[in-house]
């Protein structure tokens, strides 16, 4: 009898393909350890990275439901951002994967 691949394990390459974006899971890092919304300029700042490259992550977070952007009536415009509850969800397992390589020391090649 064939056995048949659980179809989730898919979506699981999925996440794992947009995780391993550059600074993505920094992005998360960062946000899950504020547990408050975070200005673009403060998450540059923090992640060390250009513009480009923060804007593209954060868009790819929010088009997957990850974060929540907000716009704020001021002048200039100000723009946050925050986890959502799948994103928080999903916190723990970063922090363990985290937590795994310094405990561990682990290096790879």
């Amino acid at each position: 009898m064939e056995q048949v691949c659980d179809p989730v394990f898919a979506r699981v390459d999925q996440l794992l393909a947009l995780l391993t974006k550059s600074k993505l899971l920094h992005i998360l890092y960062l946000l899950n350890s504020k547990s408050s919304s975070m200005r673009f300029s403060d998450i540059k700042k923090s992640v060390d990275s250009s513009s480009t490259t923060i804007t593209r992550r954060l868009k790819e977070l929010e088009d997957n439901g990850l974060i929540i952007r907000t716009m704020h009536p001021t002048m200039p415009v100000t723009v946050s951002y925050e986890l959502t509850e799948d994103a928080k969800f999903l916190a723990p397992t970063i922090q363990s994967m985290y937590d795994w390589i310094v405990e561990r020391n682990v290096q790879f090649v």
